[in-house]
């Protein structure tokens, strides 16, 4: 007499709380995401800085950002964190989301003329040169994409993680970067240029033009690096420490993130492809193969 063997449930080893930890949640993480965050905030906070006459940006690029940028890569090179992962992805999506809102940014200053391109004067703030615009463009636009942009990426996706809104819908996680990036942002440059005595001379003068430009771009800006959290939201297995919310709670059926280790064997008759299954795959396919177990068995019942 034939018989057929049910599959067993995969031993995780662990309780289901355990295989949603990361783990790290440390206070050496804690400090490597205050860092980064540091790090992550000087470049914006340096632009404020020279424009109110408090410090330069060839000082504070020198004494500050550099070397605490030096430290900063050190540290992640020799000593890696699990953490490190959402500072990188970060940075990514802060640096792609930066150079498409230059795509539309620099075509409203060179193609239609709105408004003139003041990266290259604040990269001169930077070498001290006021005269080699050509350095102070590589120069500014690196700052820009890497410190400007990467450091609100960090940022974002430090506090959305902090937050939980890697459990979020994309819609949220949207809106909420969009948010960010209007407030405190855009916000943030808008006060730079307006209160400080002579931020529309450094930077661009405050029409309804260049506000309504600006803030477009932010939008766009905001829009990717949305896009691009609630694409990498399986980063929540390399977050240092629990939500401030609470416990992430379950995800929706059908979407599935890094799982942190392979189950174990299930048993010596399950097939190899059936070893590297996750749980709720495993109990899925099982099912289905007891169901098609049960129609052949009636099928044939009704063929004799």
């Amino acid at each position: 007499m034939r018989t057929t063997t049910t599959p067993e449930r995969p031993a995780t080893g662990s309780s289901p709380r355990a295989t949603s930890v990361p783990a790290g949640r440390d206070g050496a993480g804690l400090l490597r995401i205050g860092l980064h965050l540091l790090l992550a905030a000087l470049p914006l906070l340096a632009i404020s800085a020279h424009v109110f006459g408090l410090i330069t940006m060839q000082m504070s690029a020198g004494i500050l950002v550099i070397p605490l940028a030096t430290a900063v890569v050190a540290l992640t090179v020799l000593a890696p964190h699990t953490g490190d992962r959402v500072v990188a992805d970060g940075m990514i999506w802060g640096i792609v989301g930066c150079a498409i809102y230059d795509g539309f940014r620099l075509t409203t200053v060179h193609v239609f003329g709105w408004w003139a391109d003041f990266i290259p004067t604040m990269g001169t703030w930077i070498t001290g040169n006021p005269d080699d615009l050509t350095a102070g463009a590589v120069v500014g636009y690196l700052w820009r994409y890497v410190g400007d942009g990467g450091g609100i990426g960090i940022t974002f996706f430090a506090l959305a993680c902090a937050f939980g809104l890697q459990r979020w819908s994309r819609r949220a996680v949207v809106a909420a970067s969009i948010a960010f990036s209007v407030f405190p942002v855009w916000a943030g440059l808008m006060g730079t240029v307006a209160i400080a005595p002579r931020g529309q001379t450094m930077m661009f003068p405050l029409t309804w033009v260049t506000i309504t430009l600006s803030l477009i771009g932010h939008l766009i800006f905001g829009l990717i690096m949305g896009l691009g959290f609630h694409r990498s939201r399986s980063v929540r297995q390399s977050w240092p420490w629990e939500p401030l919310t609470g416990d992430l709670p379950a995800l929706p059926a059908g979407i599935t993130g890094r799982q942190p280790a392979l189950p174990t064997p299930r048993a010596p008759h399950t097939p190899p492809a059936g070893q590297n299954l996750d749980p709720d795959t495993w109990e899925l396919w099982r099912r289905q193969l007891e169901a098609n177990t049960a129609s052949r068995r009636s099928h044939r019942v009704k063929v004799r």
